[in-house]
């Protein structure tokens, strides 16, 4: 049965080799694009919130428990020695609160109510760094290159 298959393919061979090649098929050409001109970058919305910047650096602050940073009342970051925390706030009064923090080996304070207003102005970087005076922990302004 094999060999009648084998020999029916042999004879359609040359058969098949004298149909011409079908041609390829032709595509419509594409258009080609416009060339887009480059513009400098420019911000479509003006930019609406002010930068915070608050760092504990190490010889500051003489604890080594973590430092709360509470804003408008509520516990926003905690801060160990060398860190910081950079926030972006609505323009506005913000009111912060610095506390000592209970931690592994530290033990919890008495809440610090003193507080400090910061002006947040829109597009504005401001950066504070925590130290600490008789009445407490408190922010001071630091240069931004601090």
């Amino acid at each position: 049965m094999r060999l009648p298959v084998a020999l029916l393919a042999l004879l359609c061979l040359p058969a098949l080799a004298d149909d011409p090649p079908s041609p390829a098929p032709v595509l419509p050409a594409q258009p080609t694009p416009a060339p887009v001109t480059l513009s400098p970058m420019t911000l479509a919305t003006p930019i609406d919130y002010g930068v915070l910047t608050v760092s504990r650096e190490r010889l500051e602050v003489s604890t080594p428990c973590e430092i709360g940073l509470y804003l408008e009342g509520n516990l926003t970051a905690r801060l160990y020695q060398g860190q910081s925390v950079t926030l972006n706030l609505p323009p506005g009064q913000v009111l912060v609160r610095l506390g000592q923090l209970g931690g592994s080996h530290c033990q919890p304070r008495f809440e610090q109510l003193r507080s400090q207003t910061l002006q947040i102005t829109a597009g504005q970087i401001a950066k504070y760094r925590i130290a600490m005076d008789p009445s407490g922990l408190q922010l001071i302004p630091a240069p931004l290159n601090y």
